[in-house]
């Protein structure tokens, strides 16, 4: 594997946005079952920040996005705006923290394999097939788990397997429309915002502002500025520079920090059975980054 200046800085920007990832489900959990936020809260801490903050950079890559096009940006939003935050956080209210800082990510580099070789021509190497079962192996194994040390998880994990799924199907489409990473987060936080802003200010801004200012801001600064404009262009910059499919397995970083932040701070158990199926899948994902490729088909 021939290590070049422009593989390096992918990976580490994409590493640095698995670790911002990898906080998300315990953020969020706590957030949702212990601090009084509901879904539309998170959705608004995310949305609105995120939009004032890439307003400036929409207006500098406005010829990209009109080069985009309308359709494609919609498209674009279906897979990873709104939607994949509410299939996220609502698994969270069924399912613990270490399901969804596990089971999303670990999805995603295998849905996104099956993606790239039918949308990108791209056939998945023996070696690269077998670590993405492994994979996929490690999310049953957990989802397993969770049928007995969290009874209705699996309504849970399934939405987290979805979450996983249609994030994937936003990488793979970056890569075969060569979206800029501006352009591709204005686009998932952009055209979001009419969407939750209305039933969040119809429903819940009386509920929000009663809550503890220090918690707004808190969650403004971990959904809206993290979350929603960081993290987002420094993988999307990762998938430019590193191919869908490679940046997808460098979530590894993610179960691994969710996994012990899940423990520190929410005292949740990992388990011998969870340990075993997290293991499997952070391994397979090490070799697929490091020893496997693709080839075209």
């Amino acid at each position: 594997m021939n290590f070049s200046p422009k593989l390096l800085i992918g990976m580490l920007l994409g590493t640095l946005a698995s670790v911002i990832w990898g906080g998300h489900a315990v953020v969020a959990r706590l957030a949702l079952n212990g601090q009084g936020f509901n879904v539309l809260d998170l959705l608004f801490c995310r949305y609105v920040p995120a939009s004032l903050l890439l307003a400036p950079l929409v207006w500098r890559e406005r010829a990209a996005m009109r080069h985009l096009g309308w359709r494609r940006i919609f498209v674009l939003f279906l897979f990873a705006g709104a939607g994949n935050l509410i299939l996220f956080a609502t698994a969270l209210r069924f399912a613990p923290a270490t399901h969804g800082s596990t089971i999303a990510p670990m999805t995603m580099p295998v849905a996104g394999a099956i993606v790239a070789w039918w949308l990108l021509n791209e056939r998945p190497t023996r070696g690269r097939a077998a670590t993405l079962l492994a994979m996929l192996a490690g999310v049953l194994i957990i989802a397993w788990d969770g049928l007995g040390m969290h009874p209705g998880a699996w309504r849970g994990d399934l939405l987290l397997f979805g979450a996983g799924c249609t994030w994937a199907v936003f990488t793979i489409l970056l890569r075969r429309w060569q979206v800029p990473a501006i352009s591709a987060t204005a686009a998932v936080t952009l055209v979001s915002l009419p969407f939750i802003l209305p039933p969040w200010l119809f429903y819940r801004v009386e509920a929000f502002f009663a809550l503890p200012t220090s918690l707004i801001v808190w969650m403004i600064i971990a959904q809206g500025v993290l979350l929603g404009g960081m993290s987002m262009l420094l993988f999307a910059r990762s998938v430019e520079m590193l191919g869908a499919t490679r940046a997808s397995t460098l979530a590894v970083i993610v179960p691994v920090t969710g996994l012990i932040l899940s423990a520190v701070v929410l005292d949740e158990t990992i388990g011998p059975v969870k340990a075993l199926g997290a293991t499997l899948s952070v391994g397979a994902m090490l070799v697929a980054v490091l020893f496997t490729g693709r080839r075209v088909a």
